[in-house]
């Protein structure tokens, strides 16, 4: 296959069939981040151990005959522990039936749609992690790391323009995506579990008695790796403005030997970034809407909310 293995697209399955195969093309449209996101299946069933480095090691001049004192590089052991994702769904068997294609057709349209959610589910939890923007129940995302859930964290800037309405800022996210750095992690071996043959339940209806469905299980395992402490950044309180310098300011917390890849903004924050070029267009035409900042391409989401608190 040419499809490779680092992205999502390439790694899922749908039981034992590869979702590249599947011609699905628009299953991660409601996840771009997923979707350009390095993706690697857990280490361990539905556990990810990886080292992430916490101290580089000590290099410096000495006189000869004179020693030094060695301070070693130093990692520590990180466990990420997955969470179930449940797409499962149910449908009345009479509309099921009813449908021009049948009821493997409906089916079809229903596990599309499912998919879709669940897609976009990961990639909200991915960002907001085990807090109310997104399922407490999930795993830790970006907004819940202790390096980027507070202006005085060292991956962390306030726009130039800071807003202060109360659940009205968003974020801008500046990631190093790879292996060792931020990826998306599948548990059970990268297999989504649908259940070939739907069973037939009981269920209540909407007033009264019940009525039979098909109930089709949908269950994968998902997870989110930041590899260290250069792999992630954030520029936050925006509200009303953002401009080529807050995302250059961001862009300067990584190293330059360890640079951003992706930065990822919501539609409101893509606006205000075109609207602060407006001014300085040399033609004098309203500036387009920007698809990348210095050769990094922007990846624009509507997982990323308007709705965050006011930053500290």
């Amino acid at each position: 296959m040419a499809e490779t293995y680092n992205t999502l697209a390439g790694l899922v399955q749908i039981n034992d069939k590869n979702l590249a195969d599947l011609q699905v093309t628009d299953l991660l449209d409601e996840a771009p981040l997923l979707k350009a996101m390095f993706a690697q299946v857990a280490s361990n069933g539905t556990l990810h151990k990886y080292l992430k480095q916490t101290r580089v090691s000590s290099v410096a001049f000495r006189e000869p005959l004179n020693g030094l004192t060695k301070t070693p590089s130093q990692d520590a052991l990180v466990t990420d522990t997955l969470k179930l994702i449940d797409g499962s769904f149910d449908t009345d068997v009479a509309l099921a039936d009813a449908y021009k294609g049948g009821r493997d057709a409906w089916l079809q349209i229903e596990l599309v749609r499912t998919l879709k959610q669940v897609m976009a589910t990961l990639e909200k939890q991915c960002i907001y992690g085990a807090t109310s923007l997104a399922s407490t129940s999930g795993f830790a995302g970006l907004f819940d790391n202790a390096q980027l859930d507070a202006i005085a964290d060292d991956m962390v800037i306030e726009c130039g323009t800071p807003g202060a309405g109360v659940n009205l800022q968003t974020s801008v996210w500046l990631i190093r995506t790879g292996k060792d750095d931020v990826s998306f992690v599948l548990g059970n071996d990268g297999k989504f579990v649908v259940e070939d043959e739907p069973t037939i339940i009981q269920k209540a209806g909407a007033d009264s008695g019940f009525y039979p469905a098909l109930y089709v299980p949908v269950t994968g395992w998902g997870g989110f790796q930041i590899g260290g402490a250069y792999s992630a950044a954030r520029v936050c309180n925006i509200q009303t403005a953002l401009t080529d310098d807050d995302i250059a300011d961001g862009l300067a917390l990584f190293p330059a030997s360890r640079p951003c890849n992706l930065i990822v903004m919501n539609r409101k924050a893509r606006n205000l970034l075109r609207k602060s070029r407006t001014a300085t267009n040399p033609t004098g035409q309203p500036a387009m809407l920007p698809q990348e900042f210095d050769g990094i391409p922007i990846i624009t989401t509507d997982q990323v909310v308007s709705t965050e608190a006011v930053e500290t």
